[in-house]
């Protein structure tokens, strides 16, 4: 069930304060009263938009589905674990926090609150750091975090390493802001490139030649250098030290964005083999300065992990196969590798299911522009453990974005950022009020966030039936949550199963809901999730 990404009606930020105690553990009194003399009590909210937020829906038993006819039925199988759920967010990149600090500071916090606030807003938990200059951003120069000043030439003992353009943006005051309203908010970080001294064409934005015999297809000049697979794997320790001194936690790195992505934007080529040794290298360091950061490899595309039928991929699986000088072998970065990162731009969500079933490897999607909520309770039922936004806040023109699809190396950047937009985001800034306006999906959205925690695993369930389609997931021993999407323009009445017992629910027309409920299921129904 995937629904088009057209344009929804922007709801005031005035809702929020519409919503004050509507959170999980709303209408707790009445829902203890309700089960006593009864099985397992279920209670749900639902949202359509932000008219219909995060709504209480009637009360239920599990145990009381006797007799009942419905529209639907989700049969879920406890013995069927899949992959734990690690959260739901977007980026901090340096366009989406200029414009968040664009706003009056009551206005800042109140729409912070809102995105991840978990009683009071729509409980987002997950959030993507930068590290350096991504992609796109508002404020010229792209940057590093290890630039060199004028006469330099190299640094590998990263004695310039500084994250001070980070602060002087007001990225990490972004960050405690988000810590202050949802505490157990967790990071991640992707750098686009290595610092320009660290790369043979000795610039940090990308750099891009046509391929041999080809006028269209191109290919991307600045690699890594060899030698500087060690010393980036440092940068990378210094980026996750520098953020723990400010109480932020990195708990994990992508290896690299986008790897030998064919832009002029901030891109580097890295081989396979570099691939193999940097994911050694970092793991190596991590150990060396007693960090347990995580390495998500990949970070692209579902087109360029696995197709061996075309040349056009880049088919980086093969970081799991031994090199063929022998130097490495796939076991030894099968080990350093936590999970494998994906992008949704191009090609099957099934390599997410697949790449979780080959490798034993957990999935996460590190970016996407879809804010769907259908997409992620597809994308969830395909083993992704996170769903990651990319640069949801700009302001009602469509923001100031120096980022372009042109293979021109000498673009005009002051042109770009000129013309180049992005409106209809989750999160649009008005400059001229400094007023904020959200995406009616952020509700829906809030229907997985606001209920799920890290850690909790997916099961097994059936497939989508007349319009209604399912995830559910266990938390902690006896507790269980089912998020349903009701595509159809009527109520459907649902049975759930699980373990012997079950209870209808009444999905609303064109609703995400969430149900909550209790339930001891036997040693021999469970199993143990990756």
């Amino acid at each position: 069930m995937r629904r088009s990404l057209t344009a929804t009606a922007a709801v005031a930020a005035t809702t929020l304060t519409a919503l004050l105690g509507t959170g999980p553990a709303a209408h707790a009194d009445r829902a203890e009263s309700l089960s006593a003399g009864h099985g397992p009590l279920v209670s749900g909210t639902y949202s359509t938009g932000g008219a219909q937020a995060w709504k209480p829906l009637e009360s239920t038993w599990a145990g009381s589905a006797a007799g009942r006819s419905v529209d639907a039925t989700v049969t879920v199988d406890p013995s069927q674990t899949r992959q734990k759920y690690t959260g739901i967010g977007f980026s901090l990149d340096e366009t989406s926090v200029s414009n968040l600090w664009k706003l009056t500071p009551a206005r800042r916090e109140q729409v912070i609150r809102l995105l991840v606030d978990p009683r009071h807003g729509a409980g987002l938990d997950r959030f993507r750091l930068t590290i350096g200059s991504p992609d796109v951003i508002e404020h010229l120069p792209f940057w590093s975090e290890d630039d060199l000043p004028s006469g330099a030439g190299e640094d590998f003992g990263l004695k310039h390493f500084s994250i001070q353009r980070d602060l002087d943006l007001h990225i990490i005051d972004t960050i405690k802001l988000i810590q202050r309203y949802n505490p157990k908010a967790t990071f991640f970080a992707s750098a686009w490139s290595a610092p320009a001294w660290m790369k043979t064409n000795n610039r940090f934005t990308g750099e891009v030649a046509l391929k041999p015999g080809s006028t269209t297809d191109y290919y991307q000049v600045g690699k890594l250098r060899d030698d500087c697979i060690d010393v980036f794997a440092r940068y990378y320790v210094k980026f996750v030290q520098a953020y723990a001194r400010h109480g932020i936690r990195v708990d994990a790195l992508t290896l690299l964005n986008e790897p030998g992505m064919d832009v002029v934007y901030p891109a580097m080529d890295i081989s396979i083999a570099q691939q193999q040794k940097l994911a050694l290298a970092i793991k190596r360091e991590f150990r060396a300065a007693r960090l347990n950061t995580q390495l998500y490899m990949h970070d692209f595309n579902f087109w360029d992990w696995r197709n061996p039928n075309s040349t056009a991929t880049k088919n980086y699986y093969r970081i799991f196969e031994d090199a063929p000088d022998g130097s490495v072998s796939g076991r030894q970065v099968r080990d350093a590798a936590d999970a494998i990162a994906f992008h949704p731009y191009w090609g099957d969500p099934q390599v997410m299911r697949d790449a979780y079933e080959e490798t034993g490897k957990p999935v996460q999607l590190t970016e996407t522009s879809d804010l769907s909520p259908s997409t992620i309770l597809d994308d969830f039922r395909l083993d992704a453990g996170s769903y990651i936004l990319w640069a949801q806040t700009t302001d009602q023109d469509g923001g100031t974005l120096h980022w372009t699809p042109s293979r021109d190396n000498n673009i005009d950047w002051d042109k770009v950022g000129a013309t180049t937009k992005w409106p209809d985001r989750m999160v649009t800034v008005n400059t001229l009020t400094k007023d904020f306006t959200v995406r009616d999906e952020l509700y829906e959205i809030g229907q997985f966030a606001k209920y799920l925690s890290p850690g909790d695993v997916r099961l097994e369930s059936s497939a989508a039936q007349n319009g209604v389609s399912n995830v559910v997931y266990r938390s902690g021993d006896d507790r269980f949550v089912a998020v349903l999407g009701n595509s159809a323009a009527t109520d459907r009445t649902v049975r759930i199963t699980l373990a012997g017992q079950s209870f209808v629910v009444t999905v609303p027309a064109g609703s995400f809901a969430t149900y909550r409920w209790q339930s001891h299921v036997p040693s021999d129904h469970q199993n143990a999730a990756r």
